[in-house]
């Protein structure tokens, strides 16, 4: 094989290398409510204001793909322990950016920021409710 030849080759190879053969989620810019299907393992912590107490909820979270979430959580505040069943709804930004509303059955509604992570296996969590002053902040991982 002649040197232009191998050159050509070289460069063929490492094209191939660092393009991109398939987005996936997580990518920015190629983002959707798809990219969150499935279910996620949920670890939050942060304080609740309103009563000075530490907040720890662990959970299970179900994507259908489509726009619609629900989820099993367990939650511990100020030395009492809750479980809550969650219906929703989310939105996923191209940026791979989420907006959520979680309907709780013990009638409370909040509101969450979420960034999609590792290429949809995951995805980093902020309770963002108006008027709750609580910080509250987690991480998921895809089961």
């Amino acid at each position: 094989m002649s040197l232009k030849n191998c050159l050509f080759v070289t460069a063929i190879a490492l094209l191939t290398l660092v393009l991109p053969t398939k987005a996936k989620a997580g990518d920015d810019g190629n983002c959707s409510n798809a990219s969150l299907d499935g279910s996620y393992g949920l670890h939050a912590t942060g304080k609740i204001i309103s009563v000075g107490a530490d907040f720890a909820a662990v959970g299970r979270f179900t994507f259908d793909g489509k726009g619609n979430l629900t989820g099993r959580l367990f939650v511990r505040v100020n030395g009492s322990n809750n479980e809550l069943t969650i219906t929703g709804t989310y939105w996923v930004d191209p940026d791979c950016t989420v907006s959520d509303v979680w309907r709780a059955s013990n009638g409370t509604t909040t509101t969450h920021r979420s960034v999609i992570v590792n290429e949809g296996k995951g995805y980093l969590i902020l309770n963002d409710t108006v008027g709750d002053p609580s910080v509250i902040s987690g991480e998921a991982t895809k089961q």
